[in-house]
């Protein structure tokens, strides 16, 4: 039963036969906007124009019922002719495109908020970025991990379990970038924490040295003011033992320099191992010689000051 006010201000208690009437006409009344709005948009739909009203209202009905199969391949067909009309205009066409296409990859959000198990949202978005002249796959690798969070925010999975789902994900595969991104986004690393997590990503970059995913991980980690001078130098010593094996690796030797611009500054060793470790880079990295040479200088004068 529901309560609602009489005309005298007096509560009145709604029967569940009045409840089921009201329900009723809501239903009717959502069903007939659906039906004036499809009939609108199939009313319009032509092969080679679309109407812009038409295409709104599509975008409305969506947005409340992700599986309507039909309007999805209407708005594919709508698609097309903004493609065909893309490759007329050389000037404006491939910009105005991206832009449309960009609010394609909106509306799937919006109605994967909504049902992230929608199958013709999921498939639309895939369809959409194949036809996309500059799609971002790195950005829908992150957008998967959202769909992730959201769902089990909504089903009660524990940090814990997560963390654990990480990790195993990770154990599967170390060059698994999105879920050493999505491990970052789930930690929140404490003095208690930081040793696991260094422990973890040690682990990757000695498995596979020449893959970046791990080690922009570890950036992350020692950028955390809970770790440690001991923990930096204990990873300093490791990295050096891993250069004897991997003598080439770019990697190892830009960790160095994170790790000894960020113990103690004013110490006279460590200014030196960076001179020395900017000289490498500029033989194993010359493609980014310029950057090299700026901190190669710096370092130089850190060592005329430390003299």
């Amino acid at each position: 039963m529901s309560l609602n006010k009489s005309w005298h201000g007096r509560l009145k208690v709604r029967t569940t036969e009045e409840q089921k009437a009201q329900k009723h006409k809501e239903q009717q009344k959502k069903l007939g906007a659906y039906r004036l709005g499809m009939k609108q948009i199939l009313s319009t739909r032509k092969p080679d124009e679309y109407d812009p009203t038409s295409l709104s209202i599509s975008s409305q009905l969506l947005s409340v019922n992700p599986d309507i199969y039909t309007l999805w391949n209407y708005r594919k067909e709508v698609i097309l002719l903004r493609i065909k009309q893309s490759q007329k205009d050389e000037i404006d066409g491939e910009e105005d495109l991206v832009q449309f296409l960009e609010n394609e990859l909106r509306l799937t959000e919006q109605c994967l908020l909504a049902n992230p198990k929608s199958y013709g949202s999921w498939h639309h978005r895939s369809w959409v970025l194949m036809k996309h002249p500059k799609p971002n796959w790195d950005n829908e690798f992150m957008h998967v991990w959202d769909y992730r969070r959201l769902i089990i925010n909504k089903i009660g999975i524990t940090l814990t379990d997560e963390l654990q789902f990480s990790m195993e994900r990770l154990n599967a595969n170390f060059s698994n970038y999105s879920s050493w991104h999505y491990r970052s986004t789930l930690r929140k690393l404490d003095a208690k924490s930081v040793g696991t997590e260094l422990t973890l990503v040690q682990n990757a970059v000695f498995t596979d040295p020449a893959d970046s995913s791990a080690w922009f991980y570890l950036r992350w980690v020692l950028s955390n003011p809970t770790v440690t001078a001991e923990q930096k130098q204990e990873f300093l010593d490791a990295l050096d033992d891993l250069e004897q094996l991997e003598p080439e690796c770019k990697w190892v030797i830009m960790a160095k320099c994170w790790l000894t611009g960020s113990l103690v500054l004013s110490d006279k060793d460590y200014i030196d191992r960076r001179v020395e470790y900017y000289k490498k880079l500029l033989k194993l990295d010359p493609t980014r010689k310029g950057q090299y040479l700026d901190y190669l200088k710096a370092a130089e004068e850190k060592t005329k000051i430390t003299s």
